[in-house]
Parts: C-alpha cells; structure tokens; sequence
C-alpha cells in the first residue's frame, strides 16, 4: 500500500505500474481513507473508503481524475466520510443511482404503457416528449434532472417565440411525468413541484360574422376535395367537435330522426346532437362515397377517418379571407362555431 502526498502534479502525472501490476493504490496522506487508483491503461480514480455501521471497511467510488480536481475529489471524500458516520450505505445509494432510469427509460418503460391504458390523447404525449423534451433530457437520469433545469426549459421554449399556451401544455405533460415518478417512488421528489404557469393572454375568443361564415362556404363549395369541405361544412352547422366528426361512424348516425349520438365525448360521457335539414344534406352527399368504409368523412384511398387536413384548410381559410382563425368547438346550437383568433 503507497502512501503519498496526492498533489494536483502528481494526479496529473501519476508514476507508471511497476512490475507489470495492472493497478497501484496511492492513498492521501492529508485524508484519512482517499485514494487514487492508477492503472496500468493510464486511467486514474478516486475512491474513498470507510466504514458501515457494521465495521465492515468499503470503498466509494468518487470519479475519474480527469474530470473532477482534486480539491472537488478530497470535498467528496469527506461527504462520504460524514455519510457514513450516520450510518448511510453509500453503496447501495450508489446502486439505486445506478438503476435509476434515464427519461427516455421511464417514458418508454413505464410512463407511456400506463398512459395508454386510459389517456385517449397519449399519442399527442408520445409526439409533444419526443419533439422537444427528450432532445433535452432524454438521456439524462430522472434524479438529475433539478427545478431549475425544469424553469430554464420553459424559459427557452418561451423566448424561442412559442405561445404560452403551447408552453403551458408542454409544462403540464412535464409536471404530470415527474408527479407519476414520484408517486411510483422512482424519485424521492418531483422537481417540478410549484413551476408556475405562463400567463396565456395570446388569444381572442369570437364567432365567425355572418359574412365570413358565408365567404367560407363559397371556398368550400368550391374545393375540390369534396372530404374536407363537407367535414369542415359538418362542422359548421352541427357545432360538434373535429375529433368527434372525423371519428363519426355512419353507426352513429339516426337518419330516420335525424339524430348523431356521439358515443364518448370529451366529458367521457355519450351526448346526442340534433342534426339540421343542412346537417342532413351534408351526410346525403356523403353516404356510398367510400364503399365498405364505416366513417362518414374518410380517406378516399384508405377508408380510415381523415384526421390530416390541415393544408388543405389552410388554402380554404385564407382564400376566405381569415387566415388567422383555427376551428374550435362551440357548444351552442344557434350562432356560428367558435374560432380563435391569435393575436
């Protein structure tokens, strides 16, 4: 056992393995149980051993000398020795460390199989982790991850010139993670913890006027994709949702009495929509479009609903001179459906 003045010289420069030994052990003389470990690769460790509270003499790894000082070193080794003296088994604090999973683990592994099984919007979870926070932390440790990294994502998301709104719900999906993680015990506590909200005052709530309702009737009487235009013109007169009349089955619809029983709203509950002599001639068009579909507004080449028709909408918004609105749902029969307008 070698017995040195570890000095910053000397890590640096620690002698060859003599004798062709694979490693050599230069313990501190400054600090009781610090040592260097040389091997004969040239890799240089620190280490420091102690006591458990059974007597039995351990060694704690601390890190690689080229990546920590050695006053960083010697101030880790003196937290292990007073870790120890209360009676804490750092070697199995360093194993749960070891199996602690990294964010790409916990979402894969156990955030987006529980999700799944009763969250209908867990695909916009999967896309909203994979386009933005796992490019930050996706490899990091779930431990790792601090308040302020949490504070500074959503610093740099907001100064990258997105809406509060979109900020927000990137926050929320982040909160929601960390709370799972901690309620499962992955972690001791979330660090999302009191990360408060962005002030989302970057929207205008107002109907559609009668002469913009009419001017977007005439752009869609005159698209050619006859799927989209009657989706977008079902939706006009029924006030329904998007995501309940892409996915409404001609099962759905009474034609007889002129009644859409939406099966499961976003209340999580069934609802029934009376639909207008507009409504009904709308669905006219539409029934044998697409033979041996069961959705009323699908894909002509697939006979699955269509759920992307954002350029589409885009042409047709703009050629009725608003392009600054986006469809919303609007929960009144007898006025125009709800749109937003972003400032």
């Amino acid at each position: 056992m070698a017995r040195v003045n570890l000095t910053s010289g000397f890590v640096q420069s620690p002698p060859p393995c003599p004798g062709g030994r694979v490693k050599v052990d230069y313990y501190d003389t400054q600090l009781s149980g610090f040592l260097l470990e040389v091997r004969s690769t040239g890799k240089s460790t620190y280490y420091q051993r102690y006591q458990d509270k059974y007597g039995r003499t351990k060694q704690a790894r601390i890190g690689y000398a080229n990546s920590l000082t050695l006053e960083e070193a010697r101030g880790k080794a003196r937290q292990i020795q007073s870790q120890a003296l209360m009676g804490m088994d750092l070697n199995l604090e360093q194993e749960k460390l070891k199996a602690m999973p990294t964010m790409n683990q916990f979402m894969e592994e156990q955030y987006l199989p529980y999700v799944k099984g009763y969250k209908r919007s867990w695909k916009t979870d999967e896309s909203m982790y994979v386009n933005r926070i796992k490019l930050v932390w996706g490899n990091m440790k779930m431990s790792e991850i601090t308040k302020q990294d949490i504070e500074l994502f959503r610093t740099n998301f907001s100064n990258a010139g997105f809406k509060p709104a979109t900020v927000n719900r990137h926050m929320a999906l982040i909160k929601y993670i960390f709370s799972l993680a901690e309620k499962w015990e992955v972690i001791a506590k979330s660090p999302a913890r009191d990360i408060s909200r962005l002030e989302e005052n970057n929207i205008i709530e107002r109907y559609l006027t009668a002469t913009e309702t009419q001017n977007l009737l005439k752009e869609l009487k005159a698209c050619k994709h006859n799927t989209v235009s009657d989706l977008i013109e079902f939706l006009i007169v029924t006030g329904a949702r998007k995501s309940e009349a892409t996915q409404a089955k001609w099962s759905y619809m009474d034609l007889e009495y002129g009644v859409w029983t939406v099966p499961l709203s976003k209340s999580g509950h069934s609802r029934q929509i009376i639909l207008s002599q507009a409504a009904m001639e709308i669905l006219g068009r539409r029934k044998g479009l697409v033979k041996d579909s069961e959705y009323v507004f699908a894909n002509l080449n697939t006979g699955q609903p269509l759920n992307n028709f954002y350029r589409i909408w885009d042409r047709i918004r703009k050629a009725a001179g608003i392009p600054d609105v986006r469809i919303k749902w609007a929960p009144c029969q007898d006025r125009f459906p709800l749109f937003l307008s972003y400032i």
